[in-house]
């Protein structure tokens, strides 16, 4: 058992330098965007080597990005379904999934990063951009279906609910206390769809 320990140990240590290296990239972009964000600046300011760097990113800078993208889309969505679980109704499970979105992107840095995708930022992001939005997707198209009006897709109005969460989203980013209204909005924008007639 006592072997076990430094292993522990030293795998809590990995742990940690790979988050310190992912949330100084961050603190980075937050303050230059792209351009101030290298390897050779990421290492110097977390205090370590280049070396150790690429030694945890093999793909440099591009892969930090993508990683912390993906861990910021895993908390979403973690949360999301976390929220979405305790909700009775389908229009409470349905703006769940918006308010921890909404909660994520409150947070300033964390906020500007995960929904300000610049023209420079979206083709390195674009292998995993989309993997947390086709899994809401999903979740609030089978909340809808069998509740819209025959011949409404349910796949249609998630694609929307979710565009507009984004919008949200990024709204929030710049300014979280915009939060509340604009998730009060939305809910306003699911109740009405789940309350539609079907038209003539």
């Amino acid at each position: 058992m006592r072997e076990k320990k430094p292993t522990r140990l030293r795998d809590r240590n990995r742990l940690r330098t790979r988050q310190e290296l992912l949330d100084t990239a961050l603190d980075l972009f937050e303050v230059g965007g792209l351009a101030t964000c290298s390897v050779d600046a990421v290492a110097k300011k977390a205090g370590t080597s280049k070396t150790t760097a690429y030694t945890y990113f093999p793909g440099g800078i591009d892969e930090m990005l993508r990683d912390q993208y993906r861990i910021i889309g895993e908390r979403v969505r973690m949360r999301g379904e976390q929220m979405r679980n305790v909700a009775t109704t389908a229009e409470d499970r349905i703006v769940a999934l918006t308010a921890a979105l909404l909660e994520v992107c409150a947070e300033p840095r964390v906020g500007r990063f995960y929904m300000m995708l610049t023209p420079a930022l979206s083709p390195l992001l674009e292998p995993v951009v989309g993997e947390t939005s086709g899994h809401f997707r999903k979740l609030i198209a089978d909340d809808l279906h069998r509740k819209l009006p025959q011949g409404l897709s349910p796949l249609t109005c998630a694609t929307l609910i979710l565009g507009a969460g984004r919008e949200a989203a990024i709204a929030v980013a710049r300014e979280p206390s915009q939060r509340e209204d604009l998730l009060s909005a939305l809910r306003m924008m699911v109740r009405a769809m789940l309350s539609a007639k079907p038209g003539r």
